[in-house]
């Protein structure tokens, strides 16, 4: 950026505007281009991926079209809005940005009037036309003063971060192996793990240049929690016994001194290839733990004594209970800490989440899909880089047969956290359900070997019973069912699939059982529950209400 004096600004609330700090209007006539500033400005970092932005204003067109589109729109944005020695518009091969330093938004400064973007539409373009709908209901409800700030005002204060959040330190991992060349190996597990980890938007990393300065002494995690300001400590060890390598980890709650987990994984060997899934998985496991301890920590306090964290905590206790009655009070949870803290993130997420099993319990229709994709979206405005929000968005848009849309949203959440587990499964759900079961066995496999003890892998089964089902591989469907119901006896889906694959195979009174086992874990179940899964091909739909009918003895 050059010397110029004061701030460029960027005007959206109205008609689009961009002008210089002395006030001439910088002409920026393509629709595109002022949409694509618009996104930027309203970022909240300013900043979003190529992906991202190519979904929504070429979403329409394929993907090497859409990225020939996005260059040659930058291009021509960069020379009219990069000249007079400024560079408010940047890029690299991932990301580009808006240099918020140099420039005021009047919707983040709180300014201005109008809708935002008035009378900015992009034919066809109907990710756009989702945002722009999400964004405008956001900025309905923000105060704002008619006139801008005065030149060099500091702009408004953003709202406060999700509060009182646990931090987690990871201490540098120590090669006990006897071979000093892995010394750089143990130090690489644990820096992995802080890259890795920091995904996890609620739980704050302490710094390496922290964590790492406790290298080679003998502190306790009481201790440690208090040198680093950190709630949780992690510490690890590579040993060597009898030719094979070991990776052992255990965390500790440094306010009680409790290892809260620990764990001892054999390694086939130390390159990186053998460590990649094994430390996805432990960035997994972690962020379950902590987020249970966290969880459970709430259930001391009267709900009326608790901040917005520990609301948000209780309300995901409750909602992993998996009751009605429990869900009902995780969304009272949710809501109150919405009332108090309206843009929080997580708050956000959690609500589209308890919103998404109540609705997969009620086979929720197209209009309450489309407010969980909306909700959703908000989450993902509130912070782009949560992969949770391109998650739980990406599930909306498999229940409403959009399976680009969602396919685009679950792979960004994955790039944005490869250790979301059930991103990866939730992936393998939509290419499963768009025809594609080979692919969709890949995403459900690889959610199960990254975390075998995960709380929804009665879902990764049930969701692997669908595939191999699809596939005509009978016995294995019924392994994968009978593996899902072991885990959560009502899950009514898993119950079909094994109906499925009994008559399939021929055994027929089995089969029966099955069934009356099904309506017996889930009262009212009925034929209709199998239109509403979402296949792109009714033929599926219609294959299993044919299986369910065969077993109850009423096929023509």
């Amino acid at each position: 950026m050059g010397q110029s004096a004061g701030r460029y600004r960027v005007e959206v609330r109205g008609p689009f505007r961009l002008s210089r700090p002395d006030g001439s209007r910088i002409e920026v006539s393509s629709r595109k281009s002022q949409a694509l500033l618009a996104m930027l400005a309203l970022s909240p970092t300013g900043e979003r991926t190529r992906s991202w932005l190519q979904d929504r204003l070429w979403g329409s067109r394929g993907p090497d079209q859409a990225r020939a589109s996005l260059r040659s729109e930058l291009s021509n944005l960069k020379a009219a809005v990069n000249g007079e020695g400024s560079e408010l518009l940047l890029s690299d091969h991932q990301r580009v940005w808006l240099s918020l330093d140099h420039v005021g938004v009047d919707a983040r400064d709180g300014y201005g009037a109008g809708e935002l973007l008035e009378g900015l539409d992009i034919a066809g373009e109907e990710m756009f036309e989702d945002w722009l709908r999400e964004e405008r209901s956001r900025l309905e409800s923000a105060p704002v003063d008619p006139a801008p700030p005065a030149p060099g005002a500091a702009p408004l204060t953003a709202p406060q971060p999700f509060e009182a959040l646990p931090a987690l330190a990871v201490l540098p991992f120590v090669n006990l192996t006897g071979d000093p060349s892995r010394d750089i190996i143990a130090e690489g597990i644990s820096e992995d793990l802080i890259d890795r980890l920091s995904r996890l938007r609620w739980l704050p990393i302490i710094a390496r240049s922290s964590s790492f300065g406790l290298a080679g002494t003998s502190t306790d995690p009481k201790a440690a929690g208090e040198a680093l300001g950190a709630r949780y400590v992690l510490e690890g060890r590579l040993r060597g016994e009898a030719g094979n390598i070991l990776l052992s980890a255990s965390l500790a709650d440094t306010q009680t001194g409790q290892v809260v987990w620990s764990n001892r994984l054999a390694l086939a060997d130390d390159s990186p290839t053998a460590l990649e899934d094994v430390l996805t998985g432990l960035a997994s496991t972690l962020g379950a733990k902590i987020d249970l301890q966290e969880q459970s920590l709430t259930l001391r306090k009267p709900q009326s004594d608790l901040n917005v964290r520990e609301l948000i905590w209780r309300g995901r206790w409750h909602l992993n209970r998996l009751t009605r009655e429990d869900s009902e009070k995780a969304m009272r949870c949710f809501d109150e800490a919405l009332e108090r803290e309206p843009n929080s993130p997580e708050a956000l997420v959690q609500r589209t989440w308890a919103l998404l099993w109540a609705a997969w319990a009620t086979r929720a229709t197209e209009e309450q899909t489309r407010t969980i994709r909306r909700l959703a979206q908000s989450a993902i405005i509130a912070d782009y880089d949560d992969a949770r929000g391109h998650m739980l968005a990406g599930i909306a848009e498999t229940w409403l047969k959009q399976p680009m849309r969602a396919e685009a949203l679950l792979r960004q959440a994955i790039d944005l956290n490869p250790s979301l587990v059930l991103a990866h499964a939730q992936l393998g759900d939509a290419l499963l359900l768009r025809g594609e079961p080979e692919a969709g066995i890949k995403s459900l496999s690889l959610a199960i070997r990254l975390s075998p003890n995960d709380q929804h892998i009665f879902f990764f089964e049930g969701e692997l019973a669908v595939a191999c089902l699809m596939l005509g591989d009978n016995d294995a469907a019924l392994d994968h069912a009978e593996a899902s119901i072991s885990r959560r006896a009502a899950y009514w889906l898993a119950h079909v699939m094994r109906v499925n694959a009994l008559v399939r195979l021929n055994r027929v009174e089995e089969a029966r059982a099955a069934l009356a086992e099904l309506r017996a874990n889930k009262s009212g179940f009925e034929l209709g529950f199998i239109d509403w899964i979402p296949f792109m091909e009714s033929r599926w739909n219609e294959f299993l209400k044919d299986g369910l009918n065969l077993a109850a003895g009423q096929s023509d």
